[in-house]
């Protein structure tokens, strides 16, 4: 098995994101606390599948996702993430399991400094769907 990049996330679904309070997008823009996030663990990407090893396990395979987007939107929005997510964005990825469709949005390679593998994963997620 193939690993095309392997680091650390935070992560949520969209149902997730949908219920936070305006506390939550407060806290977000102070020094020292991460951008909002539900989940977090260790991420790999292999050939077929993006498999997520943490609080909450979860594996997307590759054949099920129908679009990857790099940025914001209605449910992760810019005040979700510190400077206004100036220097980080999150990696949407829409994908259907048995006629179910699922999003999630994944913050990688997470430190103090920014999401420093968030660009990397879309990058390597572009090549891997090509």
């Amino acid at each position: 098995m193939k690993i095309f990049l392997e680091t650390n996330v935070l992560w949520s679904t969209n149902y997730e994101l949908s219920e936070k309070k305006i506390f939550d997008h407060v806290a977000a823009q102070f020094s020292g606390v991460p951008p909002i996030h539900n989940h977090q663990g260790q991420l790999k990407l292999t050939e077929n599948n993006l498999i997520i090893e943490g609080d909450v396990n979860l594996t997307v395979s590759l054949s099920d996702v129908d679009q990857i987007y790099r940025g914001f939107d209605e449910y992760y929005r810019p005040n979700f993430i510190k400077n206004l997510g100036l220097f980080c964005q999150p990696v949407r990825i829409k994908y259907s399991e048995k006629y179910i469709p699922y999003t999630i949005y994944l913050i990688a390679g997470y430190n103090f400094f920014g999401c420093t593998k968030s660009r990397a994963l879309f990058e390597a997620l572009q090549e891997v769907l090509s």
